[in-house]
């Protein structure tokens, strides 16, 4: 049986999340954009309903009560890229600064796993 180390199913969540907090950046950005357009209606950037949906998929498992997983989003998920109202450009910082958090803890994640990997075909400890 071959495996792909670098196509796991935690790996493909991660990357997924990554391109979610990518396109959720873009979507602030265009808001705080428009904000002193009155008529712009602004980008609803909760991209979570992507990410649950993705994390069934991958079948991850909660093995502690503290670990977070994703029925905490349940009925939170709207539909990307849904205009909704006026911008509210403190909402928006909030958000950009939430969002930004979440994509750099994910990256981190990530590249500690590619470093793992790295260190087991290498054998050399940084």
């Amino acid at each position: 049986m071959k495996i792909d180390i670098f196509n796991t199913e935690k790996v493909n969540l991660m990357k997924k999340a990554l391109g979610t907090y990518q396109k959720q950046n873009k979507a602030i950005a265009q808001n705080v954009a428009n904000a002193s357009n009155p008529d712009y209606q602004r980008t609803n950037t909760d991209f979570s309903n992507v990410l649950k949906s993705v994390s069934s998929q991958a079948k991850l498992k909660v093995t502690n009560e503290k670990h977070i997983s994703f029925s905490n989003f349940e009925g939170k998920g709207v539909d990307s890229e849904k205009k909704e109202g006026k911008v509210d450009i403190t909402r928006e910082m909030a958000e950009l600064a939430e969002n930004q958090i979440r994509y750099d803890f994910v990256s981190h994640v990530l590249g500690r796993t590619y470093r793992r990997i790295q260190t087991s075909i290498t054998g050399k400890i940084r």
